[in-house]
């Protein structure tokens, strides 16, 4: 279900619109809470995202947990995705006039963290993990959230961002703001795709170089509450990537969610521990599905060739949905 809202922002000082789409399981369950996933270029990404998040509930058990969409549509892209002001190109030639409003980045963010979340929390029923998801300026505008030491998101998914804007400005103001002492935890998805322009130099492999470059670097410096994940889609370009990586950021992020793999091999410790991991990383609570567990449980009683160990998904029933929490 889909519906568009407006919310008067003393931040930006403008109505900005938005998009929500309400999974299926939201009206089933009057007491489940949902993660959300908040969605920039929302206007123009929105039923794609809605479609990968619907895919991941098929099947015995869900991917990833039912979650709520917030597409955040788009007035001034270049101003609000830009996290600093600059008149200048990457190989130090003039702008244009489109650069006029750059460096409204910051107050965005404010926005989303301030405004825009609360109003959220206070309207739906709502839990950790927040996602924010942006492709180019909105990548740069999600790596530059993740930055942030009083981010309000937990996760995000980074899409070969713009990092040749305002270069090397934001580049190593982000790199020093995910490496210095994150107390919380925070989980980065970052896509690069083999694209083989950059703005001011044209054709030009500046832009994906300098991505490499980074989560090269990241990655030896990366702090322990900081999980970074980088993937380059070698036969994707900037524009084809976007799809893919947000399949396979959100796999990534709720890696460890899903329990009908091997079901032979079905260990309750097991996956409680995988619950314990994947809430780390993510800076959740997040617990199996239980309409998911009570299929399993379901098809296994139906169909004993299948070797689904009722048994031991009796104990996750009991262990996270029972009146009194067992304690192991």
């Amino acid at each position: 279900m889909f519906t568009k809202h407006t919310l008067t922002s003393s931040i930006l000082k403008q109505d900005r619109v938005y998009t929500v789409y309400l999974p299926k399981e939201y009206h089933r369950n009057s007491q489940q809470t949902f993660p959300v996933l908040y969605l920039l270029d929302g206007d123009k990404h929105l039923l794609q995202v809605a479609g990968i998040l619907n895919s991941f509930q098929d099947g015995l058990t869900p991917r990833m947990p039912a979650t709520i969409l917030v597409a955040v549509h788009n007035i001034d892209r270049m101003k609000d995705f830009t996290p600093t002001h600059t008149m200048k190109l990457p190989n130090g030639e003039q702008a244009g006039d489109w650069y006029q409003h750059t460096g409204g980045g910051e107050d965005f963010l404010h926005f989303l963290s301030a405004e825009l979340q609360p109003h959220i929390n206070q309207q739906y029923r709502t839990q950790a993990p927040n996602i924010l998801v942006g492709h180019s300026l909105g990548g740069l505008e999600s790596l530059y959230a993740a930055s942030q030491s009083d981010v309000s998101f937990q996760a995000f998914i980074s899409i070969d961002p713009s990092l040749w804007f305002d270069f090397p400005k934001n580049y190593h103001a982000i790199e020093k703001g995910l490496t210095a002492n994150v107390v919380t935890s925070k989980a980065i998805y970052f896509a690069i795709a083999n694209n083989p322009y950059t703005p001011g130099f044209g054709l030009s492999t500046f832009h994906r170089d300098h991505l490499q470059q980074f989560a090269q670097e990241f990655n030896q410096k990366t702090n322990e509450s900081v999980s970074f994940q980088c993937q380059f889609y070698a036969e994707h370009d900037h524009h084809s990537v976007y799809h893919q990586a947000v399949y396979d950021g959100l796999v990534w992020l709720f890696e460890g969610y899903n329990l009908s793999g091997n079901l032979a091999e079905f260990s309750v410790e097991q996956i409680l521990q995988q619950y314990v991991q994947l809430n780390k990383k993510l800076g959740s609570q997040l617990k199996p599905d239980q309409q998911g567990l009570l299929r399993l449980k379901t098809k296994g009683q139906q169909n004993p060739k299948m070797g689904i160990p009722v048994k031991k998904i009796n104990e996750l029933l009991a262990y996270y949905y029972s009146e009194g929490k067992k304690s192991r």
